[in-house]
């Protein structure tokens, strides 16, 4: 019988009781444990197992457990030493996955519970400890909501403090998502406010802090640069860029093939799979999307699972702020949909407030939120830095960006797009192009149209087509007949229009009619014909800045 499918499970007693199929990371226990570093920082796209293995660690050390049981079989009971470890940290383990709120106050309460929540868990264990009249008063404050900021901000080196004098043993604490509450506070504008308190919670606990064994924390990317981590000098990060740890998250080539042939997935799905969820590079190991893997195998659709449910909005947003006012960024974002590398500057330490500042941080949250893959480190002597290869990973992450640039294009005029589309679709080619020059002329002032024009406004018309889409087929840089066309409105009812569109970079006359003798050399039409169309339009538009110029014939 074929085991149940651990969607959206991240605890990992949970799936081994009852029996879930389970990708065995628990080798990663004993690269935790034998780590020289004292505090560790992973950092991986969301839904790619952090929880899980964060889970995963404190059932294995937490001194309140016995679950040498969960572990029997896995890949660690065959690590002698670590295994000595096993149930023998007093350990706290908190994640802030959930505090994605809009607004600081109610961000503040709920970080706030979830301390209260930790010290509530051990309020036995400390009677001893709380016969201290500053203790106790310390104490209920914190569980009662009565405590000041400051005293919160003490919680985790408290708890430390505590859970040493207790049980005579330094103490393991694991931090997931830490950062979910920082994204939150940059994208709904309390990004001050949340970082003060973040940085007293967490500096506090992991800086010089002799009560600890071992500080692990996970995230989307490291928040360097607003000092939560300053002076933290036995502090290691771990991004996807690095071949520690690289195969814990997300599911590699070998686990991928296990759960294939665990649930009897064909030659064919398997190579839509991996066309659609493979392509991401962590440390060189090439690693499947496991949270849309796992949906894949449950639903046998190909659905952009993990996209439909990741937090993107402040990917989103970087992309239609930066399509505005950034041509470089543009061209960037046309060479990553048709599917060509960008090379960039990658840096591990940039911060979220330097988005608005720094051109190339852009990138490095691209990469780390799992919208870009990377290869080929190599050295640049003009600039002496290293850059790197940029290109969309896979089929799900492609379909993200070209749906968030088409909904960007269409915002501005979305009534317009109606009636400056309608003439194509009822054979006046003519009118189609004088009112695209109108609509250029009028509506595109923002634009800045000096880079390059054939990739602008190929971006443009793909945008201003994309409502068509119940009635036609919208193909772009396609073979056909002896060449690749620019666009194609493939006509689903053949009795319709189709338009094939060829579009040049200089706005005169003369590069109107090279296109269109193009098109006609090229036998981009054939196709068409070939399949039983009889109303074809060819448009060749010639395009410099806000100037086109424009040729139309029949077929």
């Amino acid at each position: 019988m074929m085991k149940r499918l651990p969607i959206g499970i991240s605890d990992f007693e949970e799936i081994v009781k009852n029996d879930y199929y389970f990708v065995d990371t628990t080798r990663m226990i004993g690269d935790i444990y034998r780590d020289g570093a004292k505090i560790i920082l992973l950092t991986r796209p969301r839904r790619f197992g952090k929880t899980l293995n964060m889970s995963m660690l404190s059932y294995f050390f937490d001194n309140r457990k016995k679950t040498s049981q969960l572990f029997e079989g896995l890949d660690v009971s065959g690590d002698t030493e670590t295994m000595k470890a096993l149930n023998g940290y007093p350990t706290l383990f908190i994640s802030f996955k959930d505090v994605n709120n809009n607004n600081w106050q109610t961000t503040s309460d709920k970080l706030k519970s979830l301390i209260a929540d930790l010290f509530n868990q051990y309020k036995d264990a400390f009677k001893t400890l709380l016969e201290d009249a500053y203790e106790h008063q310390y104490y209920t404050d914190i569980l009662n909501g009565n405590a000041s900021d400051a005293d919160y901000q003490r919680g985790f080196f408290k708890l430390t403090e505590y859970l040493y004098k207790t049980y005579n043993q330094p103490v393991m604490l694991i931090i997931d998502e830490y950062d979910v509450p920082i994204q939150s506070g940059w994208s709904h504008g309390y990004y001050a406010e949340v970082i003060d308190f973040m940085r007293g919670l967490l500096s506090g606990a992991l800086k010089d802090n002799s009560f600890l064994f071992k500080g692990i924390l996970t995230g989307i990317y490291r928040v360097a640069k607003e000092s939560i981590f300053s002076g933290l000098n036995n502090l290691i990060v771990y991004t996807v860029l690095d071949r520690d740890y690289s195969t814990y998250f997300g599911f590699t080539e070998t686990e991928v093939e296990g759960l294939f042939n665990a649930f009897d997935v064909n030659a064919e799905d398997r190579e839509n799979i991996k066309r659609w969820y493979n392509g991401y590079n962590f440390g060189g190991n090439i690693v499947y999307n496991p949270w849309s893997l796992l949906n894949y195998l449950k639903f046998k659709e190909l659905q952009p699972y993990w996209i439909n449910t990741s937090s993107n909005n402040l990917i989103i947003e970087q992309i239609e702020k930066n399509m505005l006012g950034d041509e470089t960024f543009r061209a960037s974002v046309e060479e990553l949909i048709g599917g060509n590398k960008i090379e960039k500057r990658i840096d591990d330490a940039s911060a979220l407030r330097e988005l608005d500042d720094d051109p190339d941080s852009i990138w490095t949250l691209f990469l780390f939120s799992g919208y870009l893959k990377v290869e080929n480190k190599h050295f640049k002597q003009q600039t002496e830095e290293y850059l790197y290869d940029c290109s969309v990973p896979n089929t799900e992450v492609l379909r993200f960006y070209k749906k968030t640039v088409i909904n960007w294009l269409q915002k501005p005029a979305r009534n317009i797009l109606y009636d400056l589309t309608n003439p194509l679709i009822t054979g006046d080619g003519e009118q189609f192009c004088e009112k695209l020059k109108k609509y250029v002329m009028n509506t595109l002032s923002y634009y800045d149209l000096k880079g390059e024009p054939e990739n602008t406004y190929h971006m443009i018309l793909l945008g201003m087509f994309a409502h068509l889409t119940g009635g036609y087929w919208i193909l772009s840089n396609r073979e056909s007949g002896k060449g690749r066309f620019d666009i194609l409105l493939k006509a689903k009812n053949k009795a319709d229009y189709s338009a094939v569109i060829e579009i040049k970079a200089k706005g005169t006359q003369e590069a109107a009619d090279d296109g269109m003798r193009q098109i006609e050399d090229k036998a981009y039409v054939q196709e068409l014909i070939s399949e039983g169309y009889t109303r074809i339009l060819k448009v060749s538009l010639a395009v410099s800045g806000k100037d086109i110029e424009a040729r139309v014939e029949k077929s």
